[in-house]
């Protein structure tokens, strides 16, 4: 029978729409909590105490996909499974109250029909057995960079952090977390809509703050592979990528093309290879070079600003053999494949030894953005100076120089 509360104070009580109860087998009761992991099959709550008091008592109930019955008000209960298989684990769900008394509201049995809710309990237990799965050893630290994005702030869940690493067998874990609910927060610094300067230099301050955590657990061994989900403007991503530990195993993940929360990369794509070519000689002996990153996009030429064209030697990175364009890299490797690319043309560039300023104009995805950043030695190089799209017309401007 069900308390005051609704609360089932049985682990092993099914009960129906008209709270009556059926008691079930002890070991059919613990396979469906422990193939549930104590956590609602619909919400995900946890059902071994209660949320409010912190007391440990059971608050999740058993439901039948199918009633145990085939009377008339019994749920779902005139679908052709034997009676004698209604009050077996493969036809029972971890619910919690709330949730019961949706899926077993006359008016919605048709929307939770027999079918969904098998579908629903296999998709549960599949995900907690999948992260059960998962060993210490498997496990990787989690960096999420946030910023303001043309002046809207973004988000970035940590249950969509969660499932994009548990699809490739890796298990989450977040000793980086700041503060906030984010490891590393931009979003509270002034002038990014602007494009103003303190913005570029207080977020690249406080990128520098945060990962010199990064480094200190590097170092003691408490980290030894790094997730990074990046969503903030390109400039910063480079910068972010420049100033990364490269001692550290490295994954950026990407955030997936059409409204969704979804990150990672998708099961299948291309391996893409890239090229560099020269546009403009410039003066016999450059001070100044451009690079411009055709990936995501193509830059035009004679949008460059004009401090980045006269006299300067201006090269292009863009995929080989095909127009660049936004669903272009779409497999960790030609991430890679990119980054060989750049390497190469940054070893062309330092063979030009009147070089005083690099300037990098970029139209790339996030995951380009990160990798151009990381191929930068800051004590090697000249300095660097990234320009930012502004505005619909394609227009470049100056924003920051990379840290050194």
């Amino acid at each position: 029978m069900l308390t005051e509360s609704g609360q089932n104070p049985s682990p092993n009580r099914a009960i129906g729409p008209d709270g009556a109860t059926r008691s079930i087998a002890e070991a059919v009761a613990r396979r469906v909590w422990v193939a549930a992991g104590g956590r609602c099959t619909f919400c995900n709550r946890w059902l071994l105490a209660d949320e409010t008091t912190g007391q440990p008592v059971f608050i999740g109930q058993l439901a039948h996909v199918v009633g145990w019955d085939t009377a008339k008000g019994s749920p779902r209960g005139s679908d052709p499974l034997p009676a004698t298989d209604r009050n077996e684990a493969a036809n029972l769900m971890l619910i919690c109250y709330d949730q019961h008394h949706v899926i077993d509201s006359k008016s919605l049995w048709e929307v939770y029909s027999a079918d969904r809710l098998r579908e629903l309990k296999r998709q549960h237990e599949q995900r907690i057995k999948q992260l059960t799965a998962l060993a210490q050893r498997e496990s990787t630290t989690v960096l999420r960079l946030v910023d303001t994005i043309h002046g809207a702030p973004v988000q970035l869940a940590q249950s969509a952090v969660n499932e994009a690493l548990v699809a490739v067998g890796r298990f989450p874990t977040y000793v980086l977390l700041g503060a906030d609910e984010y490891e590393i927060d931009l979003r509270k610094l002034p002038g990014e809509e602007e494009g103003s300067s303190f913005h570029w230099l207080a977020a690249v301050e406080l990128i520098k703050d945060r990962l010199r955590l990064l480094g200190a657990l590097v170092a003691d061994g408490t980290i030894a592979d790094l997730a990074v989900f990046p969503l903030a403007r390109i400039p910063i991503l480079i910068a972010l990528g420049a100033l990364l530990d490269d001692t550290v195993p490295t994954t950026v993940y990407p955030k997936r093309r059409g409204g969704t929360e979804a990150w990672g990369w998708p099961g299948s794509g291309t391996e893409q290879e890239f090229e560099w070519r020269v546009l403009s000689d410039g003066e016999d002996e450059p001070e100044r070079v451009t690079v411009m990153f055709s990936i995501s996009g193509s830059i035009e030429a004679d949008r460059l600003p004009t401090e980045t064209a006269d006299g300067a030697r201006i090269y292009e990175v863009r995929p080989a053999g095909v127009t660049p364009n936004s669903d272009l890299v779409d497999t960790p490797a030609t991430v890679d494949m990119f980054a060989q690319c750049w390497r190469s043309l940054i070893a062309e560039i330092e063979t030009l030894a009147s070089v005083e300023t690099i300037s990098l104009v970029p139209a790339v995805p996030t995951t380009v953005a990160v990798a151009i950043g990381r191929s930068i030695n800051a004590s090697v190089h000249p300095p660097m100076h990234v320009y930012d799209r502004t505005g619909h017309e394609a227009i470049y401007t100056f924003t920051m120089e990379l840290p050194r």
